[in-house]
């Protein structure tokens, strides 16, 4: 699991060429903002910046020239950007030796699940520990990125053979806990281990444990996205693990990132979604993959793919790029479905 440990040291110099690109961008920006003064029923505009200490004012007239508009939004993104990569970079200087406690249950967490087969019963990792090992086993950018949290997707009904999951967990070290719906987690060594499933119940049912393994997992929407295509990475000897097709996550990534108990972890979600993107869009098969999966998906949620590609454009300003990319990409599919 040593190449885990790398991707996590190597979150440092990410951050360090986002702050070298977004300052160098900055650099040949306008500043300041526009203020206007209405003399009569006329408008004038004026640019307000400060040069040293002083604030000094240059007169515009009656319009305003888009371009130094544009400009003028471009940096207050980018400076928005810029401050949140400083920060990321505090972070990483005061916890980089932490970073790299929660490989070692992980790495046996996946041994384990390697033997028992569960890869072959479907069984996935997903959410932020599946983009951390995108990172480092296909082609894309690193990210710093910081997780406490295990999530395991689990397919109903489940072929699988019996193994006591639970009772490995706790095991290691884990404590046994549950949620307000009677759902299962696991908590222990500074991380924390969730099962997943589709939601497939009514409101007024209770939760359906998976006997075979011991474990009553979460049930939530936009789930079934995750179980087109994926794919099985070698971690290491007698180590592999099962993580969806990169295009099935970055959709599903977006469609999350819209919901309301999503707040906190929106931002997480868009990035994740945008890094993933670069990775394939330039990958045919990921290309075709998106675009198949885009025909298919409800309108309702293309809808929501919609809207955080939006919110993308002042989360990831200097994507502008991926994110036309995939609006298009959704444009086209949503003409075909119709």
């Amino acid at each position: 699991m040593e190449d885990l440990k790398d991707t996590l040291r190597e979150n440092m110099e990410f951050m360090r060429e986002q702050e070298r690109t977004i300052s160098a961008r900055l650099a040949v920006l306008p500043k300041g903002c526009i203020r206007t003064k209405k003399i009569g029923s006329e408008v004038y505009y004026y640019l307000l910046y400060r040069k040293g200490r002083s604030v000094k004012t240059d007169y515009l007239g009656k319009d305003v020239d888009p371009q130094l508009r544009d400009g003028l939004e471009e940096r207050k993104r980018l400076e928005k950007e810029l401050s949140r990569v400083r920060e990321g970079l505090r972070l990483l200087r005061s916890r980089r030796n932490k970073e790299t406690d929660l490989t070692e249950p992980l790495r046996e967490i996946l041994r384990k699940m390697t033997e028992e087969k569960m890869w072959e019963a479907g069984l996935e990792i997903i959410g932020s520990w599946c983009f951390l090992l995108y990172q480092k086993y296909l082609p894309i950018e690193k990210y710093p990125l910081k997780t406490d949290d295990l999530d395991i997707l689990v397919p109903r009904p489940f072929k699988g053979k019996a193994f006591d999951f639970a009772a490995f967990l706790r095991h290691l070290g884990f404590s046994q806990h549950f949620h307000p719906d009677g759902s299962h987690y696991f908590s222990g060594m500074g991380m924390k281990v969730e099962f997943l499933t589709k939601e497939g119940r009514k409101r007024t049912e209770a939760l359906r444990p998976f006997k075979e393994m011991a474990i009553t997992p979460q049930e939530l929407r936009y789930l079934e996205i995750l179980f087109a295509d994926p794919i099985v990475l070698k971690v290491a000897r007698g180590i592999k693990a099962k993580v969806p097709a990169p295009a099935a996550f970055l959709l599903h990534k977006l469609i999350i990132s819209t919901r309301p108990e999503r707040r906190k972890k929106k931002e997480k979600d868009i990035r994740q979604a945008i890094y993933t993107a670069r990775y394939a869009l330039t990958d045919q098969t990921e290309t075709a993959r998106l675009h198949r999966l885009g025909r298919s998906l409800p309108g309702k949620w293309r809808a929501r793919i919609g809207r955080a590609l939006r919110d993308a454009q002042s989360i990831v300003p200097l994507e502008q790029g991926v994110i036309l990319r995939l609006k298009d990409i959704l444009a086209a599919n949503t003409l075909q479905s119709e």
